[in-house]
């Protein structure tokens, strides 16, 4: 029995599938295997491309070095693989990295892989699942990561192969439906009309429910079938930027804070200006635990966030 350890690569069509996909068809002809998280790394070498998914993943297995790699260049086939430009774009990436058999060199396999201890998207993901790995002459994985610069290898998720738990985007859901009843409370409590002439603050505060009522709505015609409450994409979403998403990235989240915040004002609530800004950073965090999704599913969030630098409302924040 011999332990392998193969990097998986993708930038191109569904990258997080092909991965998903890559993994299942290798886990069925080994003997035991572990993955690692799931990163998100910057290029490096090659044309200019989009961002990579990247993991490692450990197996154990009878094959020989040449009968496995035979194994992973069919599946990198079966998912379009073309090899026409040098560490050019690709649908998936299957390299062999080390073998606990030790050194393995040919026209066809070099290991441990010739560049395996000088890059982090490398490093990462295989110090995390198998840090002894013998990336060099007495060089081990763990050794070589504090060698090396882990810029631009940001994790993602590190329970990603489904079935995968639902308790954090269920518990975000229920979180935000109890929020909406909290602040419903909260405004009913020491909220109240104006009698009379209508303050400066209580007219800022209408302006302010009026513009983040618009701000949701547009925003939510914007995704069409996409929206969902969930921070999870909808199987068949769509990545957004245009409307309000080329000024704020998550408009809806800053157009219910909005809301929020102008009742308040307009109804002089204390409480409901507290929970205002409750919503307001449960939004925040919600927004951020639904980017890695989005990162995850959408080879072009990441330039997307670099270029839409407002999180949740246009020219903000």
């Amino acid at each position: 029995m011999t332990r392998y350890a193969i990097g998986l690569g993708s930038n191109l069509g569904d990258r997080f599938e092909h991965l998903v996909t890559a993994v299942n068809e290798i886990s069925s002809f080994v003997d035991d295997w572990t993955v690692s998280s799931l990163y998100e790394t910057e290029p490096v070498g090659g044309p200019d491309q989009d961002p990579y998914l990247n993991a490692s993943m450990v197996v154990d297995t009878d094959l020989g070095p040449l009968e496995l790699l035979a194994r992973l260049q069919e599946i990198e086939e079966i998912h379009g693989r073309e090899r026409e430009v040098r560490w050019g774009p690709r649908t998936l990436d299957l390299d062999i990295l080390v073998s606990s058999r030790g050194p393995h060199r040919d026209e066809r396999l070099t290991l441990p892989h010739p560049r395996a201890a000088e890059r982090a998207f490398v490093l990462v993901p295989l110090g995390e699942i198998w840090p002894d790995a013998p990336v060099g002459v007495d060089v081990t994985a763990r050794a070589a990561l504090q060698e090396v610069d882990r810029a631009g290898v940001d994790r993602l998720a590190g329970d990603w192969i489904p079935p995968v738990s639902q308790t954090v985007p269920r518990a975000l859901v229920a979180g935000q439906f109890v929020m909406f009843i909290a602040a419903a409370l909260a405004l009913a409590a020491d909220g109240r009309l104006p009698g009379g002439e209508v303050s400066v603050l209580g007219v800022s505060g209408a302006v302010l429910a009026m513009a983040g009522l618009i701000m949701a709505f547009v925003s939510s015609r914007r995704l069409g079938p996409s929206i969902s409450p969930s921070p999870v994409p909808k199987e068949g979403a769509r990545l957004v930027m245009s409307g309000p998403y080329r000024y704020a990235r998550h408009p809806i989240y800053g157009g219910i804070f909005l809301v929020l915040l102008g009742t308040a004002l307009f109804l002089d609530s204390v409480y409901g200006t507290i929970a205002a800004g409750v919503a307001f950073l449960f939004f925040w965090a919600k927004s951020v635990y639904e980017e890695r999704q989005l990162r995850m599913r959408f080879g072009g969030y990441k330039r997307y966030r670099q270029v839409v630098h407002r999180r949740l409302i246009p020219f903000v924040i």
